[in-house]
């Protein structure tokens, strides 16, 4: 590496350590903080590409701010039309499940979430308690086990003898259900 590489390098770093940090906060005004820091990356990428950072400083500073600001820009509307690919995707699968689904199928799941829920109301009062708080408000065993003023364990037992309990209800459903299509 020349004397010239150097000095580059190093008027590159002062610029860089100078303006990043306002830039970054710049950018976060209008986009994350991972995607600002990605877009000031970016940014100085091709300032280097360009060489062109020994520019007056005054010129600099509105070239970064320029720079930052069309990035966020185009990483917005990139975001946009990411979303509405997404949201559209998701609505043109809809579509297609309501299209191929049969009366009979909406009645067969109807009938599976019925008897599903028939069988958790079924459980003993205890175990559908800490059945529901695990499985229906996602709460850690740590907090059921304070709630419910038992155990750790006894959570863990209550879970396991629901989920065997369910696990008998929803084979028997299966088989109705199967008896019910071979017809």
């Amino acid at each position: 590496m020349n004397e010239n590489d150097k000095h580059s390098i190093d008027q590159f770093r002062r610029l860089y350590e100078k303006y990043a940090p306002a830039l970054i906060s710049f950018a976060r005004r209008f986009v994350g903080h991972d995607a600002a820091e990605d877009i000031i990356q970016d940014v100085f990428l091709k300032l280097w590409e360009l060489k062109s950072f020994t520019i007056i400083d005054e010129s600099i500073r509105s070239y970064l701010y320029r720079s930052v600001q069309n990035s966020c820009l185009n990483y917005l509307r990139h975001e946009v039309i990411h979303h509405e690919y997404i949201n559209r995707a998701s609505a043109e699968l809809k579509i297609e499940e309501l299209q191929f689904c049969t009366m009979d199928d909406i009645l067969i799941k109807d009938e599976q979430l019925k008897s599903l829920h028939k069988a958790i109301e079924e459980l003993p009062p205890k175990c559908r308690e800490v059945f529901t708080l695990y499985y229906f408000e996602e709460k850690k065993n740590a907090e059921i086990a304070l709630q419910c003023n038992i155990s750790v364990r006894t959570v863990e037992t209550h879970i396991y003898h629901a989920l065997k309990l369910l696990q008998k209800a929803v084979l028997a459903i299966l088989l109705i259900l199967l008896f019910a299509i071979l017809r």
